[in-house]
């Protein structure tokens, strides 16, 4: 009987222990993926890689406190003391061209210069191969219109909830109304390459990572990671109590991530490693959009 225990015993511990180890291996994967010197791993590595949707999200939110926190300190540095309020948007698209997201623009760009191609099925380019005029263009607008977004949004200090609202213990957390845009556009572009991922097939050239992540995602595990994006949201747009701004916003993201996504996945054969980091591209620059286009309500 003892013995019986004792096997049971090891077998949870060994159960436990798998899971941890699934769940690096995930993250792992994930930054992989989201990372700018990410490699394309072998068909036994794309078995993990297929655990590491869960970790998209949360990527996206390090990279939102990573934006917010330069912010910050720019801010203070140029915007406060020497009145450059350029700068500091200058820092977080420059960051974001070379660490934090270089892959989604450039995949945005390599993804039009297929689409506009005379042969859209074909495999996608090498990423050692130059752009096109038109790439070289998408990707020169999309760096433009990170710049130009961001710095648009006045850095005022905010609202906070008052005394009386149940949000007020959750009060440190409300950060003032850009920091907020900074944290939020980098969650809702990682969750936008889920959903594109979750629409259409994979293309025939389709890198195995790729293959592993579209095929482990379903419309029900894209709703269980919509969950967070979409509340946080809710709440930080939510001046008064009116939790509709942030949903009007976040269903602004999906609609334009998934037409994009549909529309890569029919004219270029399916979806492939760029389309992804193309539509996370979108989606980011859609949230920042809409977060301006809202600000009235955001701000009051």
């Amino acid at each position: 009987m003892s013995n019986d225990n004792e096997s049971i015993g090891l077998s949870n511990v060994s159960l436990e222990t798998g899971a941890r180890v699934s769940l690096l291996q995930g993250l792992g994967a994930a930054l992989r993926f989201l990372s700018p010197l990410g490699r394309r791993d072998t068909v036994s590595g794309a078995v993990t890689f297929a655990r590491a949707d869960m970790w998209f999200v949360p990527v996206g939110l390090v990279v939102g406190l990573v934006w917010a926190g330069l912010f910050k300190g720019t801010w203070r540095l140029y915007g406060e003391i020497a009145n450059l309020r350029v700068i500091p948007p200058l820092v977080i698209v420059v960051v974001e061209c070379c660490f934090t997201g270089p892959f989604l623009a450039l995949g945005l760009a390599r993804t039009v210069n297929l689409l506009t191609s005379v042969r859209p099925w074909r495999p996608p380019e090498e990423t050692s191969e130059p752009l096109s005029p038109v790439g070289t263009l998408a990707l020169a607008l999309t760096v433009l219109s990170s710049w130009v977004l961001i710095a648009s949004i006045p850095p005022f200090s905010g609202w906070w909830p008052p005394p009386d609202d149940w949000r007020y213990p959750f009060r440190h957390v409300y950060p003032a109304p850009i920091y907020r845009s900074l944290v939020l556009a980098p969650i809702w572009g990682r969750w936008a390459i889920l959903l594109a991922g979750t629409v259409g097939r994979t293309a025939k050239y389709a890198d195995t990572q790729t293959v592993a992540l579209c095929r482990s995602l379903t419309p029900g595990r894209l709703l269980v990671h919509t969950l967070f994006p979409m509340a946080i949201t809710s709440v930080y747009l939510s001046r008064d109590g009116n939790y509709l701004t942030g949903i009007i916003v976040g269903i602004s993201v999906f609609i334009t991530a998934y037409v994009p996504s549909v529309i890569m996945a029919r004219r270029g054969g399916g979806q492939t490693r760029q389309s992804l980091y193309a539509v996370g591209q979108l989606a980011q620059l859609a949230f920042l959009a809409m977060y301006r286009a809202f600000w009235p309500l955001i701000h009051g």
